[in-house]
């Protein structure tokens, strides 16, 4: 290809020579200045191409950036983020809108799990009557929370099925709050059974099993906090005042 436009480069040139070399008149002017003029279209009809071609590529890298530039603009649909185990940015913020009667009850029923180890600590003196009715109540709260996810499984349109799934998770803290009655000379354990237990009915509160409403879930992480921290003072309290009995002993 190359080997051929330099033949008719050749050729041309040839041409133009041997016109330019004609003696003067107005004939052989007159065919100079046709064959001039045929060289200019020629001329500029390759530069018009080249003009074009020029356009055709400018145009085409400016409407490739315009697309990319609106591709880049669109934005992507955000899924929605994930919400079992977000409490802080999701639960407690419905906390507030909690109904009334459930969180005065909530915070009224951590009444006993606070006065045993306060009543302790004012005193100075560990009381076993009172570890024990703390204790006797954590195990009271326990059966409740299996009670209520028994009861929430039971109606058609609740999302929690009557499987074994749910109703097995359900009898669970019971039996850990019976056996933590079992341990009444050892209070140590049957308090670390009741912290077991609220910490396993909160965690099938929470991401087990389906669901409970937030502000429910943002109530029962707080009671149960309150609860647990309750429990860890009375046994704090028991290694480190001495031991006094409320009812003394009769022979």
């Amino acid at each position: 290809m190359f080997a051929f436009l330099l033949r008719r480069c050749f050729q041309i040139t040839s041409k133009v020579q041997k016109l330019s070399q004609f003696p003067k008149g107005s004939r052989n002017i007159t065919s100079y200045n046709l064959l001039n003029s045929c060289l200019q279209r020629k001329f500029m009809t390759h530069q018009n191409i080249k003009y074009l071609q020029r356009s055709a590529s400018l145009w085409t890298q400016t409407s490739c950036f315009h697309m990319s530039y609106q591709a880049f603009k669109i934005k992507k649909v955000e899924e929605p983020e994930k919400r079992e185990l977000d409490l802080i940015r999701y639960d407690f913020r419905e906390l507030k809108n909690s109904p009334k009667p459930a969180l005065y009850l909530g915070y009224g029923g951590l009444i006993p799990f606070v006065s045993a180890p306060l009543i302790m600590a004012i005193t100075e003196t560990y009381f076993p009557e009172l570890a024990f009715a703390q204790i006797a109540y954590g195990a009271t709260i326990l059966s409740f929370l299996g009670g209520a996810r028994w009861g929430f499984s039971i109606p058609d349109s609740s999302p929690a099925k009557p499987d074994w799934l749910n109703l097995g998770n359900s009898v669970v803290p019971s039996l850990l709050a019976w056996i933590a009655l079992l341990f009444h000379d050892n209070l140590t354990e049957a308090a670390v059974l009741i912290i077991m237990g609220l910490g396993i009915a909160l965690h099938y509160d929470l991401a087990l099993l389906p669901g409970y409403p937030s502000w429910f879930r943002a109530l029962r992480t707080v009671l149960t906090v309150v609860a647990t921290f309750s429990l860890v003072a009375t046994m704090v309290i028991k290694n480190t005042y001495p031991v006094k009995k409320l009812v003394s002993d009769r022979k």
